[in-house]
């Protein structure tokens, strides 16, 4: 069995040079961890289907944004009468499809604060494509600012549940039909096309809520799945550490207590007496659980803590690489300790429903990772809470290990464990 070395608790100097290169080395040290955490990434895990959804809802304002262009600067195109009021109102609704995009990359999916966001731009892009055409065009296919109504009315169908949809989208379409009377000074004739508005929008919601409500039952299955899969891994985990016991007992104990029986050996002689003293004291470290144990344990415990991340509503992605052959006890159980107030720390702080475990043993180094990919913070301006400091920090500085934190704003955080083998 080799050493195990104190390697001190500091924080790491990463924070303390300034300028461009802290940054810089921030992203190449957390680019590289996610490109190791994707290619290990277990397939199946996190809510795959949901996003698929939000991607679906995306694509749709993208394609509306595509028209307002195309129907705007169309060749011989005389509708828009305050072309810069029609620009603005298109820039407007760029700018708001890019940072949706960005918040549902990062978050996995769109929050209602992000939904109550777009009713509120969506009602200015009605007014402000209102003010910029004829008054012909206000209820025609030209107002490309309808269909963003249709937009979000998928958007409101899939976040929401059902009653609370169709209350929403009734307030986007009453705001709608605001902005052309506004306009035109009249509500609009039966033949305008707005009641197909009204048709197409309470029909997206309805069909996206359902299919998001199917989504979510898929990812939940998922997750069923995966924490089951972690259970059973955790008990092929006991049983070779019990079968591991097993073996060493039939090999020693037993093979003692037999040969005395059949006579094979004297018990009176010093040989048979060293050897029954040493394998009673294998008996009681076993059963004080002081003995070092064999490799499953670390991966057993890590299993137990990616299961129970699943109460705070956490998916956790597991990759429990290659460990060392000797592991302490005590060290496994800093390490599991520590990493469950990790993934803690994340259902609390980081705004995301998903995470990163993994563990690497390369050049007699242990590594156990958590990462996310939530707001992130700016540990030189915060510190380090309680949590990182004792439960974190303070346990692996009691083994003999490290702490390693990487973290910047709305780039996640890394908490990275530490703990070095000297041969």
């Amino acid at each position: 069995m080799g050493l195990w070395t104190t390697v001190p608790l500091t924080r790491t100097n990463l924070w303390r040079r300034r300028g461009g290169g802290v940054r810089r080395e921030f992203l190449h040290r957390v680019r590289s961890g996610w490109v190791d955490v994707r290619r290990r990434w277990v397939p199946g895990s996190g809510a795959h289907a949901l996003r698929l959804v939000a991607v679906v809802l995306l694509v749709q304002r993208s394609s509306y944004i595509a028209g307002a262009v195309t129907n705007s600067w169309s060749p011989g195109a005389t509708h828009v009468v305050s072309p810069t009021v029609n620009a603005a109102a298109i820039g407007v609704a760029v700018a708001w499809s890019g940072w949706l995009t960005v918040a549902v990359w990062r978050r996995g999916w769109i929050t209602e604060r992000l939904l109550g966001v777009d009713v509120l731009v969506t009602v200015v892009l009605l007014f402000a494509q209102s003010h910029s055409l004829q008054a012909a065009f206000a209820t025609s296919t030209e107002n490309w600012a309808r269909k963003f109504v249709m937009a979000t009315a998928a958007t409101a169908g899939a976040v929401l549940v059902l009653r609370r949809a169709l209350a929403l989208v009734v307030v986007v379409l009453l705001a709608a039909l605001a902005a052309v009377v506004v306009h035109t000074g009249a509500l609009p004739p039966p033949a305008s096309g707005f009641l197909d508005l009204v048709n197409w929008s309470v029909w997206f919601a309805l069909v996206l809520h359902f299919i998001a409500r199917l989504a979510r039952a898929v990812d939940e299955a998922t997750q069923r799945r995966i924490e089951a899969e972690a259970e059973r891994a955790a008990d092929r985990a006991r049983f070779a550490e019990r079968l591991q016991h097993h073996r060493a007992l039939h090999d020693t104990v037993l093979a003692t207590l037999t040969a005395i029986a059949r006579g094979g050996l004297d018990h009176q002689s010093e040989a048979v007496r060293q050897r029954c003293a040493a394998d009673a004291d294998y008996i009681r470290r076993l059963a004080a659980a002081e003995e070092e144990t064999s490799p499953t344990t670390l991966s057993c415990r890590l299993a137990r803590v990616a299961a129970d991340a699943g109460a705070l509503g956490l998916r956790v992605n597991l990759y429990v690489g290659e460990l060392p052959a000797q592991l302490p006890q005590r060290a496994a159980e800093a390490i599991s300790d520590a990493c469950r107030e990790a993934l803690n720390n994340v259902a609390k702080h980081a705004g995301v429903r998903e995470a990163w475990l993994t563990t690497e043993w390369t050049g007699r180094l242990l590594t156990v990772r958590v990462v996310d990919r939530g707001s992130g913070f700016d540990p030189d301006a915060t510190g380090y809470g309680f949590g990182l400091r004792h439960s974190i920090g303070e346990r692996m500085r009691e083994v003999g290990g490290e702490l390693r934190l990487f973290s910047m704003p709305g780039e996640g955080t890394s908490v990275e464990l530490a703990l070095a083998q000297a041969g």
